[in-house]
């Protein structure tokens, strides 16, 4: 009975955070408490994936579209820092400009222009974000299906385009984080046929940078895979182990293709015609 129970509230639970319900409490939150909501409404996005994991219960096409709205909270955060910044300019140029030194002129150079550049950032990040959240036909993942089409220009209209990907990947899907790789299909940030699958690279790289505290580290674990038009698509990945099972699977499906680490993607992408046709005969023959 406990079982029962537990199942119809996780039921409720996900009714109740499925769309559009979901962006109704994360308004509701934001205008309540402004900044202080964003942890909240991260962690009520990381209660519905965890009950609707990768979005299987509306479509993997469609959940992945719609989860872009969390960039509208970055798009906040690039407008807050460009404002800071813009700010520090201004007060910058009230000095007294008899009093400038070098180094007052090149902090208001930096700031003038990150000021800039964040809110160009932002407008981009915040307009991006609505656009594939709301109209999922121009959103980047169903141009990306549609570019890879026999026919781009006779495509389907994207609820049957994003019908493709889901079926393939509900008849024959492995997740790997939040990568999914069907027979026909691998979904990730975009979408990549794996019959046009040329190149399949691992990024597993430690960055450091000093602070006013001491060193500081992160960790960048992506998937970048190369199609057939030299074109690549990159998804980020959270655990290690997941990354090296993604790339080994889809070598194993793509025989053919080229394998690597880090930032030997670019030395493939780098390839002149010539050399990318003699690897496409030499592809298409072991295909064969």
């Amino acid at each position: 009975m406990e079982e029962s129970g537990s199942t119809e509230n996780n039921s409720k639970a996900l009714r109740f955070l499925r769309w559009p319900w979901n962006i109704v409490i994360y308004v509701l939150l934001a205008v309540v408490f402004r900044i202080f909501a964003i942890p909240l409404i991260l962690a009520l996005t990381w209660f519905q994936n965890k009950q609707n994991p990768h979005g299987a219960a509306e479509g993997y096409c469609l959940s992945r579209t719609r989860k872009q709205l969390k960039g509208v909270l970055w798009s906040l955060l690039f407008l807050f820092i460009g404002a800071a910044l813009a700010a520090f300019f201004y007060v910058g140029w009230k000095k007294d400009h008899a009093d400038w030194d070098r180094k007052d002129i090149i902090s208001l150079i930096v700031s003038g222009l990150g000021a800039v550049v964040m809110t160009i950032l932002s407008i981009y990040q915040f307009y991006t974000s609505l656009r594939d959240t709301f109209f999922p036909g121009k959103s980047r993942l169903a141009k990306s299906i549609r570019e890879q089409l026999p026919y781009p220009e006779e495509a389907p209209p994207v609820k049957e385009l994003f019908a493709m990907v889901d079926q393939d990947l509900e008849e024959n899907g492995l997740w790997f984080d939040s990568v999914g790789i069907g027979k026909e299909w691998v979904l990730g940030d975009m979408a990549n046929r794996i019959d046009r699958i040329r190149g399949i690279f691992t990024v597993d790289r430690i960055h450091q940078h000093n602070t006013q505290t001491g060193i500081r580290s992160y960790r960048t674990l992506e998937l970048v895979l190369i199609d057939n038009r030299w074109k690549k698509s990159v998804t980020a990945f959270y655990k290690p182990k997941e990354l090296q099972a993604a790339a080994e699977y889809l070598s194993l499906k793509v025989p053919g293709a080229v394998c690597g680490k880090n930032l030997q993607y670019a030395d493939f992408l780098a390839m002149d015609e010539n050399q990318r046709e003699t690897f496409e005969r030499k592809f298409m023959q072991t295909k064969s």
